[in-house]
């Protein structure tokens, strides 16, 4: 099954006065992420617009956190300013965001996200079940961790999940990259679309894409500044990379510009119907 991934710029919310509004949008990248299946954020630094300083970090924070269980953001995210909106953003509700759940309802093969305790000397895993789980494996304190639970209650053991025993969408990894051109010069087995205002029409270039997409594991979508294109931060970067797929999701659009989190929403989901009906 194909890979989604995305890249969006650590400059993102330049576009945003207050952090109210900054979080809202980084809820909105989340949302958009969530139901297309995306499972990897790249956030890759802009070296041409401007913007503050903690705004990467607000953005990495916020993603992180909307993609944890409700039952594990205490223990993995104490009071911090980043979260000061978070309250109000609505919630994912992706499948690994399980209920609480009765430990005597939980069954061998099952699945949860959880995280690594110890306890004099052992290890456990809180999973939202209402008291510890033995956890069979290593890990240090504090790592979130998928399990698949390897027996019953009252015996109820857990042990870290293969990715082969997580058959549902699982949630999105956000990984920090230095620059654009470097995540696009290292990443195998991958094809990548950069998206333009002044690329080629998506249905002039779909059946191209769909058949080279055929014996790729990873798809990844890449997105530019809310002021700045990615050829121009590709320029910047003194890069030798020219991607071949340069699209324009939106032709004929009436609005003088389309917002990041439009067009992230957007792409994904023209992208989405092109990979369901071919």
């Amino acid at each position: 099954m194909l890979n989604i991934w995305v890249a969006i710029p650590d400059s993102s919310l330049s576009d945003e006065q207050t952090k109210r509004d900054k979080s809202i949008k980084i809820g909105q990248f989340a949302r958009a992420c969530s139901i297309f299946c995306v499972k990897k954020i790249f956030v890759y630094h802009d070296p041409v617009s401007e913007f503050e300083k903690e705004d990467p970090l607000l953005l990495r924070t916020v993603l992180r956190y909307l993609d944890t269980p409700q039952y594990l953001r205490k223990i993995l995210y104490p009071k911090m300013t980043q979260l000061e909106y978070a309250g109000i953003l609505h919630p994912i509700k992706a499948p690994h965001h399980k209920p609480a759940q009765d430990i005597k309802t939980v069954k061998p093969g099952d699945i949860r996200t959880g995280v690594i305790v110890k306890v004099k000397g052992s290890l456990y895993v809180e999973a939202g079940l209402g008291s510890l789980v033995p956890f069979d494996g290593s890990g240090h304190e504090g790592k979130k961790v998928n399990v698949r639970f390897t027996s019953g209650y009252p015996h109820l053991r857990a042990a870290e999940a293969a990715d082969s025993d997580i058959t549902d969408y699982w949630g999105y990894e956000v990984k920090e990259v230095p620059s654009l051109s470097k995540l696009l010069s290292s990443v195998e087995n991958t094809e990548f679309i950069i998206t333009s205002r002044k690329g080629s029409y998506f249905r002039n270039i779909e059946a191209k894409l769909t058949q080279r997409l055929k014996d790729a594991q990873n798809l990844l979508v890449v997105f530019g500044a809310p002021k700045h294109g990615v050829q121009e931060i590709l320029a910047r970067e003194g890069g030798s990379i020219k991607p071949e797929f340069a699209i324009n999701m939106f032709p004929n659009q009436a609005t003088e510009t389309v917002r990041l989190e439009e067009a992230v929403l957007g792409t994904l989901a023209i992208l989405n119907n092109s990979l369901q009906k071919n």
